[in-house]
């Protein structure tokens, strides 16, 4: 369990790093393109940064799927678990008053059933 919650803080610092990354870039278009120099537009640059940024976009969208799939497989994990401690308490809650006729037989004090408050 907690290296599944590792990992999924892993995949989510690096998808961010990426997020920061692919503004960056797309800053860096924009001061290009909207450049006050009088400087002429290089048009195959200017392509080649775009083709950056949509590479950087497709790497960033397969990431957060995955981020989304850890965070389901985590969810689904921590719902397991808890359905099985659900069961377990349930269990224990009805062997305790067994356990306290039990021990009532047998002279035993002390042991106090449990009760439920509403």
């Amino acid at each position: 369990m907690e290296k599944a919650v590792e990992n999924l803080e892993n995949k989510m610092r690096k998808t961010d790093e990426q997020m920061d990354n692919l503004a960056l870039q797309v800053g860096n278009i924009e001061s290009e393109i909207f450049s006050e120099n009088g400087e002429q537009i290089e048009v195959t640059n200017l392509l080649r940064s775009v083709n950056e940024v949509k590479t950087s976009y497709q790497n960033l969208r397969k990431d957060l799927l995955e981020v989304q799939d850890l965070q389901k497989q985590l969810s689904s994990s921590l719902h397991v678990q808890l359905k099985m401690m659900q069961t377990k308490f349930n269990m224990l809650k009805e062997k305790l008053p067994q356990a306290a006729t039990t021990q009532g037989r047998s002279g035993a004090r002390g042991v106090v059933p449990y009760r439920e408050e509403k």
